[in-house]
């Protein structure tokens, strides 16, 4: 237990110095005057720190386990509730989540944990009001049981069953997609080699060339999420993909795995059903950033957590060198590989970015047309350089038929606001 004073005794004690630092020069009945604020200070000093006795937090029954914006029930149980005020300050942390003035020893507070993660609410504290607010005794708490608090559900379609599934077949590549099932997916343009069996009229007759129907493929399909956690601003936002990814997979009888690829390495192993999907949603809840400059390659990860018939689905924004050598490695080792999240531009809007930074015609205020040659901005060009970069980056993976995936980061995880990147 800690006591802390609060700035009402700092002020009562700077006032009971200075009273008698006046009365000693000026006779005591100015000692007189001040003399209720000595005797408050040195109650406050004098009063002795009585135990808190037996005090618990807790979660209840149905706050053990929620997700993003769900209200969190917490149980607080201590004794000796004197005429003293008691509040509690719940803090995640440095965050503060609530500040609750509490009216008996056995309540039951609420409070919303608004992003994802294990929860212990370490940095909580019971204070207890002394007398006339002259100081505050601290009590730190701590859940015994951490609250698992998962991202937000969102309606994401099995994404690996958009894309074209290329199969070897001997030294050549066959663009049929085997095993097709009944369910639509979409529409692609036919290719050398693919049956006419399920052309699609509308689209070819519209057009004028000759389309195919895609359909999602009756198989279970391996699939391991290769997540990034290299440090970047949009990790929150993968972890969330990650997540609602793995789920919508899950659900559709595919078999799914988890590689953590960052500052750590981790992974758990492909399998199916609801065991898998608590095992992956609890694992990505551990997820931090880890600044390290060591090299991370994929030969670190056991085949059986990498299968090799296995489709790798990256998440990741690209930021990263090693996770860009990471990709290039899966392709070289014969997986098929998809790039998932906020890829495009590096987060820089190029539609902007024209030539009227380097304009060479302007007019004047006398009305006549004379050259002028205006020197870019030094963020105008840095912007252009790493549209440049970025647009090179994702050639070089194209050029590797990795399938790439962009996903904005101001909108939802739905159907909607994915986007193929060309």
């Amino acid at each position: 237990m800690q006591r802390r004073y609060t700035v009402r005794f700092q002020l009562l004690l700077l006032g009971a110095w200075t009273t008698l630092v006046l009365g000693a020069f000026s006779g005591p009945a100015v000692i007189a005057v001040g003399t209720p604020m000595i005797i408050l200070v040195a109650f406050a000093l004098l009063r002795p720190r009585t135990p808190f006795g037996s005090t618990s937090l807790s979660a209840t029954d149905d706050s053990s386990v929620c997700f993003e914006g769900d209200v969190v029930r917490l149980h607080l149980h201590f004794e000796h509730l004197n005429s003293e005020r008691h509040r509690l300050e719940i803090r995640n942390e440095q965050m503060v989540v609530g500040i609750y003035n509490l009216r008996s020893s056995d309540e039951v507070v609420e409070a919303s944990l608004p992003l994802f993660g294990s929860y212990r609410l370490a940095g909580s504290t019971l204070i207890r009001e002394g007398y006339f607010g002259l100081y505050e005794d601290y009590l730190p708490l701590e859940l015994s049981e951490p609250i698992k608090v998962f991202p937000m559900i969102e309606d994401v379609t099995p994404l690996a069953r958009l894309v074209k599934a290329q199969f070897a077949l001997g030294r050549h590549r066959s663009t049929q997609q085997s095993h097709a099932g009944l369910e639509f997916i979409d529409v692609r343009e036919a290719g050398p080699g693919d049956p006419l069996t399920d052309v699609n009229w509308k689209t070819t007759a519209r057009t004028g060339n000759i389309w195919l129907n895609q359909r999602s493929s009756d198989l279970p399909l391996d699939l391991v999420i290769l997540l990034d956690t290299f440090p970047s601003a949009a990790l929150t936002t993968l972890v969330k993909l990650a997540s609602n990814l793995a789920r919508a997979h899950l659900r559709n009888f595919d078999r799914v795995g988890l590689v953590v690829f960052g500052g750590t390495i981790g992974w758990i192993p492909p399998a199916s059903g609801h065991f898998q999907e608590r095992l992956i949603s609890e694992r990505l809840l551990l997820i931090r950033a880890y600044t390290t400059a060591a090299d991370k390659r994929i030969d670190l990860i056991p085949q059986r957590a990498l299968p090799r018939t296995a489709t790798v689905m990256v998440v990741s924004a690209l930021y990263d060198r090693r996770i860009i050598q990471a990709i290039k490695d899966l392709r070289f080792a014969g997986h098929q590989v998809v790039v998932v999240g906020p890829v495009a531009f590096n987060g820089f809007d190029a539609t902007h970015l024209s030539d009227s930074d380097n304009d060479d015609s302007d007019n004047d205020d006398s009305g006549h047309n004379e050259s002028v040659y205006r020197v870019p901005s030094v963020s105008s060009r840095v912007k252009r350089l790493n549209t440049l970069i970025r647009r090179q980056l994702l050639d070089d993976l194209a050029g590797l038929n990795v399938t790439v995936i962009d996903t904005d980061l101001k909108s939802t995880l739905s159907q909607r606001s994915l986007s193929h990147v060309d």
